[in-house]
């Protein structure tokens, strides 16, 4: 699998920039990222994705970029244009609003053969109709 490029947000210090990037070589996809907590994230994130054309779909899903125990969450999006920081910034709002600022959320948009990793074992909570 190619390594995957992640607009990470970061919100730990506030000397930090929101948005860092970060090149990761390999990525585990282990499973969909779900509880009371996180549906409220996914509702809160639906009119942002339905408002913008290009996402076609997206996931919220656990993963390991280096070691095994090194797990992250991830919003990943399939996208039909790049990499949107203005969308990023969007859904990264409503993330601040729930969760503390110590709780990072990678967001990534992944290619079709991540995308087709990724609903190996994790559905989609958002479809564009």
């Amino acid at each position: 699998m190619p390594p995957l490029s992640l607009p990470s947000w970061l919100k730990i210090k506030s000397h930090r920039k929101l948005v860092t990037q970060l090149h990761v070589p390999t990525v585990k996809f282990l499973g969909e990222q779900d509880g009371p907590v996180e549906r409220t994230a996914k509702a809160r994130w639906l009119p942002i994705l339905s408002a913008s054309p290009t996402i076609r779909r997206a996931f919220l899903v656990r993963a390991s970029y280096e070691a095994p125990n090194d797990i992250h969450v991830m919003l990943a999006l399939c996208s039909t244009g790049g990499p949107d920081l203005t969308l990023i910034e969007a859904l990264r709002v409503p993330y601040a609003d729930i969760f503390s600022r110590d709780c990072p959320l990678d967001m990534v948009f992944v290619n079709a053969a991540q995308e087709s990793d990724i609903e190996r074992v994790c559905p989609p909570f958002y479809t564009a109709v």
